[in-house]
C-alpha cells in the first residue's frame, strides 16, 4: 500500500533529526581524532628523548630525573590513549546508533508504523553512548591538564636544584662552567 505524501514528508522530517546528531557526533570523532594523533606524537616525542638520555647522546644534567619524569609522562600518555580509544569506539558506536534510528523511521512508515520502539530505542542508545564518551574526553582533559603541571612543577624543580647547586644525579653530564 503506498505511503501518503504528508506521511512520506513526515517521515523524512523525522529522519533529519537523527541527522543532527550524526554531524554532533562527527565533530567530536574529528576532534577526538586530533587529540589522539598529538598523544601519539607526543609518545613518540617522549620514547626518543629517553632513548637519547638512555645511551648519553643527550648532554643534560640531572639524567636520572629525566629519566623518571619520562617514564611517568608515557604512563600518563599511555592513560590518555587509551581512554581516546575508548571514547573513539562509544562515538562509533553512536554513529551507528544514529544511522539506525534514521533508516528504522524509514522501514517503521514503510510498515505501517508497528516498529516504531526500535528507531526510538537506537536514539536513546546513541544518546546514551555520547554522553559517555563525553564523560571518557573529560576524563582524558583532565589527565592532560595534570600531565601539563607535573611537566611544569618537575622544571621547576629542575631550576631550584640548580639554584642552590644541587649535584646532579648520577651519569649526569655536567652543565657547561661560565667561568670558561
Amino acid at each position: 500500500m503506498p505511503v501518503a505524501p504528508s506521511e512520506a514528508y513526515a517521515t523524512l522530517s523525522a529522519m533529519i533529526t537523527p541527522a543532527l546528531f550524526m554531524t554532533a557526533t562527527g565533530s567530536l570523532i574529528i576532534s577526538t581524532s586530533n587529540r589522539m594523533s598529538r598523544v601519539v606524537d607526543r609518545i613518540r616525542q617522549l620514547n626518543l628523548e629517553g632513548d637519547e638520555l638512555g645511551r648519553g647522546t643527550k648532554a643534560v644534567d640531572y639524567v636520572e630525573d629525566r629519566l623518571e619524569h619520562i617514564a611517568v609522562q608515557l604512563d600518563r600518555m599511555v592513560q590518555r590513549s587509551d581512554l581516546i580509544r575508548l571514547t573513539l569506539t562509544l562515538l562509533y558506536l553512536a554513529m551507528a546508533m544514529y544511522v539506525g534510528t534514521s533508516l528504522t523511521l524509514a522501514l517503521n512508515t514503510l510498515m505501517g508504523g508497528w516498529i516504531l520502539i526500535v528507531p526510538t530505542t537506537l536514539a536513546i542508545l546513541g544518546v546514551g553512548l555520547m554522553l559517555a564518551a563525553c564523560v571518557q574526553l573529560i576524563r582524558e582533559a583532565h589527565i592532560a591538564l595534570r600531565n601539563n603541571r607535573l611537566e611544569i612543577l618537575f622544571y621547576q624543580k629542575l631550576r631550584n636544584q640548580r639554584a642552590v647547586g644541587a649535584t646532579p644525579t648520577a651519569g649526569a653530564a655536567t652543565p657547561p662552567s661560565s667561568h670558561s
